[in-house]
């Protein structure tokens, strides 16, 4: 590692706790001096007080091109917000949870200052996580999810057809709301809402998930990272929606296909080595709680 590292902040400037946050970091750097410079985006700084001492405001630009490391403060939805904006730059992040459940993010902000001088100190591990690569037939327009693409109806009130080969095997012909295909990463996102498995992240897999199926013998699929998956869209409706990671990337007419396969780069994340995804299934699940605990319920007692 190098003697001096540059830690880029991205921020979700709408959570109250972001202020917080930074004003804690900057005492820390006044205190403790580590070897390190801190960016903060500039596009982000109007919601924020934006006359730090120890941390310099720079345009995104020159964030990515400078950090070695990214800190993002907010949900999981500011750290999808930076993977796009990395895009192949490779760059570790490290979330910080300002949110609800919060599955991609690795730590609390009580824990932030620790876990950055636990990377200063190279004591963490990096997790590689597998992405998506889609390519839309006949368009230039190519992208990446780390979470989940979805074909999705539309808002239409019929049911679509989705045509889904798998290394140019028919698996099936799905009459459904939407298709999701999800990455381990992912599968505890919108695929588990749909009923979908959780996939420990370093499995080399992908879920294909129907939506709202036409047929109750349609279940999720898991098939190998390596597999190329060709969808097939048709409906009776104008057009029907793209998303990647919950985001709109577009929209499908009827007799269009995509392709998805597994993406050439990953997305690294910062791990500190006491912390496993086990552990955060059962924090953010509660699994194990004890639910007939009247702490836990109102009853109505009289």
């Amino acid at each position: 590692m190098n003697a001096l590292q540059t830690i880029g902040i991205m921020v979700n400037p709408r959570k109250k706790e972001v202020q917080t946050s930074l004003n804690s970091l900057e005492q820390w750097i006044a205190q403790t001096n580590p070897p390190a410079r801190f960016l903060l985006m500039k596009d982000q700084s109007p919601y924020l007080k934006d006359d730090y001492h120890n941390i310099e405001v720079v345009k995104e630009s020159e964030l990515l091109e400078r950090s070695d490391l990214i800190v993002t403060l907010g949900g999981d939805g500011s750290i999808l917000r930076a993977v796009r904006s990395i895009e192949k730059r490779c760059i570790p992040l490290l979330g910080v949870n300002l949110g609800g459940l919060g599955f991609l993010a690795e730590t609390s902000p009580e824990k932030l200052t620790n876990h950055i001088a636990t990377y200063l100190a190279n004591q963490h591990f990096v997790e590689e996580r597998i992405q998506l690569h889609c390519s839309i037939e006949g368009r230039d327009h190519e992208f990446h999810a780390l979470n989940d693409i979805v074909i999705d109806k539309a808002g239409f009130s019929r049911v679509i057809e989705l045509i889904t080969y798998v290394d140019g095997n028919l698996l099936n012909s799905y009459v459904a709301d939407a298709v999701l295909i999800s990455t381990p990463t992912g599968s505890t996102g919108y695929s588990l809402s749909a009923g979908g498995p959780i996939v420990i992240p370093n499995t080399e897999v992908f879920i294909i998930n129907p939506i709202c199926p036409h047929s109750l013998t349609n279940r999720p699929v898991v098939v190998p990272q390596d597999s190329t998956i060709t969808i097939k869209v048709y409906t009776e409706h104008d057009f029907v929606y793209l998303f990647r990671d919950g985001q709109m990337e577009g929209d499908l007419s009827s007799g269009s296909s995509i392709t998805v396969k597994k993406e050439k780069f990953p997305v690294r994340f910062v791990k500190m080595k006491n912390q496993h995804f086990y552990e955060t299934l059962r924090n953010k699940l509660n699994w194990g709680e004890d639910f007939r605990n009247k702490d836990r319920w109102s009853y109505n007692d009289k």
